[in-house]
């Protein structure tokens, strides 16, 4: 029940962001009573928190999968692989992707702090990661330049998070080719550096 609650309340939140997305319409959609989700969640608050952790853990373990996946590949491909799977993951779950973007931008204080916990984790997970391949591929590569290079793999793939509701169609896929074209260059720019 806990799970259909919270897809419930996603899909809610994707329609109708915080203020519209009622415990009256969440529990419609799932056949129970209104109080019956009280049973399971305190209040609206906590039900939004649980369905955030759960689009952050979705995210999370993907990328670990695509990790994994690619470990034995250059590192340009476990770069290219993790851009293209930010892409797939939230391209195949707008309506999550939606409601993530409408997440962050609530009024429920803990949604920030547990966002930047999240976002920590995460990124020390990701900086480990990537800096094994990294320093793998080029031994002589700096902490430093190291830091530099997984910064604006970062920005790169933020950017094409975003694009995501900014762009449809082929302006879109316009937005992946440059992003990839972004990762080329700064990887053409490693090996020409330290190979």
């Amino acid at each position: 029940m806990e799970k259909k609650l919270i897809d419930a309340a996603l899909r809610q939140y994707a329609l109708h962001g915080y203020h519209g997305a009622t415990m009256r319409k969440i529990a419609s959609e799932v056949g129970i009573k209104p109080a019956s989700i009280y049973f399971f969640y305190e209040n609206k608050e906590t039900l939004f928190i649980a369905a955030f952790h759960q689009l952050l853990e979705n995210h999370f373990n993907e990328m670990q999968r695509i990790r994994h996946r690619y470990q034995d590949k250059s590192v340009e491909q476990i770069f290219s692989a993790m851009l293209h799977g930010i892409v797939a993951h939230h391209k195949g779950d707008e309506q999550g992707t939606t409601a993530y973007i409408s997440l962050v931008t609530s009024p429920i204080p803990e949604i920030k702090k547990d966002l930047h916990d999240h976002m920590q984790r995460y990124n020390d997970w990701l900086v480990e990661s990537l800096e094994n391949a990294l320093k793998s591929s080029y031994p002589l590569m700096s902490s430093k330049e190291v830091d530099r290079v997984i910064k604006q793999f970062v920005l790169i793939g933020n950017g094409v998070f975003w694009g995501i509701k900014l762009y449809e169609g082929e302006g879109f896929e316009e937005q992946v080719r440059l992003a990839d074209q972004m990762l080329h260059t700064l990887f053409a720019e490693l090996k020409e550096t330290y190979a």
